[in-house]
């Protein structure tokens, strides 16, 4: 198959996994990290350029997978060449098994091509442990999620025209519509059994929480290292705010779903705030089902 035809697939792929930070960045882009063997690895970026050309920002790889991961992304774009170079670094949060030293960060050099419309950009990467030494290397190739998101709608109306002919499932349809669709993958989601870790670096660390979908009597219960901090909480779209004191080791966060209410999941939003960053975690869970949070509390580099 064509090299073009499979990224373009893979970027359609990819954007229904995945839209986070749509308002805040001045460039959106998502795509695919092309590795050597031909592996294709799902990848975005967020970031805003100053006017002496530093861009920061964070990237996404693997969305929705196994290891996703989220990281600074810090770097020089030259607006009349279009050159743009970054590099990765510093790990907000994952949901691999490896340990911080043990990851691959991207450092890329690249160009953007074509339309304005498209924002195309792509380029060389190379992958760089934390000791410096090179773990992989590839092509980087991504385009504008407004680009993506108009190619989308256009299918959402080829559906509705076919299901005038021939009738299609109305809940498939209202998955299908553009405002519903993008909602559904926009945040970053914990699912049943699995665990995300995040790293922070102080001892305190703030939680708000309450009901990101439709408030129908979810009702949760929070351990941290197996001792309750909120127990039998009827969640509502009022935040709650309670503040977690943070072991020096361990520090894990189970999310207990008690009823899941009307729905057959609790769609609850949680927000921890360190004092120089955010994450904001969707808690998407079935009843009697539980996910971790573990959060690893870092010293700051000298």
């Amino acid at each position: 198959m064509n090299k073009n035809i499979i990224v373009l697939v893979s970027l359609l792929t990819v954007f229904n996994l995945f839209s986070q930070d749509r308002k805040e960045f001045d460039y959106e882009l998502l795509g695919a990290l092309a590795l050597e063997s031909n592996q294709l690895i799902s990848y975005k970026i967020v970031f805003n350029a100053r006017e002496n050309g530093f861009i920061e920002g964070y990237s996404y790889t693997d969305l929705s997978g196994e290891n996703e991961t989220k990281s600074y992304i810090r770097g020089y774009y030259d607006v009349k060449s279009k050159n743009i170079q970054f590099k990765e670094s510093d790990i907000l949060y994952t949901k691999s098994e490896f340990l911080p030293e043990e990851f691959c960060f991207v450092s890329f050099k690249g160009k953007f091509k074509g339309e304005t419309k498209k924002k195309l950009l792509e380029g060389n990467f190379t992958g760089i442990y934390d000791d410096r030494d090179t773990c992989a290397i590839g092509k980087l190739k991504l385009v504008s999620t407004k680009f993506v998101e108009k190619k989308i709608k256009k299918v959402y109306k080829k559906v509705k025209k076919i299901s005038k002919v021939k009738k299609i499932d109305s809940v498939v349809i209202a998955e299908l519509e553009p405002e519903n669709y993008l909602k559904k993958f926009s945040e970053t989601k914990i699912r049943s059994g699995e665990k995300v870790s995040v790293f922070v670096y102080t001892s305190k660390l703030k939680m708000e929480i309450w009901d990101y979908g439709k408030e129908d009597g979810d009702v949760i219960t929070i351990l941290k290292n197996n001792k309750p901090v909120l127990e039998n909480y009827a969640v509502t779209k009022k935040k709650k705010s309670i503040t977690l004191n943070l072991e020096d080791n361990n520090n894990l966060i189970k999310i207990i779903t008690v009823n899941s209410g009307k729905l057959k999941t609790n769609t609850t939003k949680l927000i921890l705030y360190d004092f120089r960053r955010e994450y904001e975690v969707v808690a998407d869970l079935e009843e009697g089902k539980e996910a971790l949070i573990n959060i690893v509390k870092l010293n700051v580099k000298k």
